[in-house]
């Protein structure tokens, strides 16, 4: 990727509107004429779907939420990225993405042989 190009896509990343539609996550322009261009030139749809992704998207099962916060809920059991509705809860800790805990176990495993 050239670097005009990984620049646009950072900046499309960083403005784009974020949201869940039809129980997926995606990045939208919301009529912006300026986001519209950049996606047309990243040869992106509008909107743009995207499938689960470590440190993007909620770590709880079924949540296609994008990440909000990190760590807030749930601290004692591991470190979890959370959307909003995830982060402020008051509830239990629900189950957690596969992907997630494998995450968790993984850096269990390096504190182990370093500790």
């Amino acid at each position: 990727m050239n670097n005009y190009k990984a620049a646009l896509e950072d900046m499309v990343w960083q403005f784009a509107y974020r949201g869940v539609k039809n129980g997926k996550s995606v990045l939208y322009t919301a009529g912006l004429s300026a986001l519209e261009l950049a996606f047309e030139a990243l040869g992106w749809s509008d909107p743009k779907y995207f499938e689960d992704m470590d440190g993007a998207i909620c770590d709880v099962e079924g949540c296609a939420g994008w990440v909000t916060s990190g760590g807030i809920n749930w601290r004692e059991t591991g470190y979890w990225c959370l959307c909003h509705e995830h982060g402020f809860s008051k509830e239990p800790q629900p189950k957690m993405k596969q992907r997630a805990m494998d995450k968790e176990a993984r850096k269990k495993e390096v504190r182990k042989l370093e500790g």
